[in-house]
């Protein structure tokens, strides 16, 4: 499928060598835009420049890292007049009661889920002040919902829906648009633990990204790829037992597998 909107476009991807970031890539090319690629793993971006035409530079690096952000600047100053559309979609979670998870590292989750998304954002519009941009963040239904084991992953994403308010409110931030996907067949979740419950429902990566691209085309600043989950948002504020029986059943999973351990 192409989009319109995308094409001849420069697109930047992060965390695109897996999960949602490359369904972005392989829906998006087909649109043909000029693509910059991100990632931690060298050796799949590099398969994936091979793979995709559109692909127009990669660059590996580590976003939880202050200085990453700074090579992406970098190659862009150096190869681009402008970036129509930044897809911040590289992020990472961590699972497990909260007493145990990995606070000492805390400032390297935050800067990787939270601080590089908006602070490339700032950065491109800085460096392009006269010409139009979208920063799209991956953010997640934990932004609004709660789930047990995730307090420290569910703290990055309440805190990127809480700058986007904050910014929404002041009228500043009709470039920035947010997305909560709910649980997504990936193998994102996989690595924050062994065997850990997956929360209901869930959803295919490749249908994420299509809803993305959509909503982005749109120009709509919250994209909800689960009309489901949509629709409990707004059916729990009136119907409130509603959420609390989903809580009790995500806890009895959540009491299981702590059992296990």
């Amino acid at each position: 499928m192409s989009y319109k909107s995308f094409t001849e476009a420069n697109c930047i991807i992060t965390g695109a060598a897996s999960g949602i970031g490359l369904e972005l890539l392989r829906q998006i090319s087909p649109s043909s835009p000029q693509i910059l690629l991100v990632d931690i793993n060298q050796k799949k971006l590099e398969a994936l420049q091979q793979e995709f035409p559109t692909v127009v530079g990669i660059i590996a690096c580590d976003l939880s890292q202050k200085e990453g952000n700074h090579q992406i600047i970098d190659w862009v100053q150096a190869n681009w007049k402008h970036v129509d559309f930044c897809f911040a979609n590289a992020g990472k979670a961590e699972f497990g009661p909260a007493e145990r998870q990995n606070w000492k590292q805390m400032d390297q989750l935050f800067q990787l889920n939270v601080h590089s998304p908006i602070q490339i954002g700032f950065m491109l519009r800085e460096l392009f002040p006269e010409k139009p941009f979208r920063l799209i963040i991956t953010a997640s239904a934990m932004s609004y919902w709660h789930l047990p084991g995730y307090s420290l992953y569910g703290a990055t994403k309440s805190a990127l829906l809480q700058w986007a308010r904050t910014i929404w409110s002041e009228k500043t931030g009709n470039w920035l648009t947010l997305v909560f996907p709910i649980s997504t067949e990936t193998k994102f979740f996989e690595t924050a633990g062994s065997n850990i419950p997956k929360a209901y429902p869930r959803q295919s990566a490749a249908w994420v990204a299509k809803s993305i691209l959509n909503g982005t085309a749109k120009g709509k600043k919250k994209i909800f790829p689960s009309s489901l989950f949509l629709g409990m948002l707004i059916t729990t504020r009136y119907f409130r037992f509603i959420k609390k029986i989903y809580e009790f059943l995500e806890y009895q999973k959540y009491k299981k597998w702590l059992a296990k351990q």
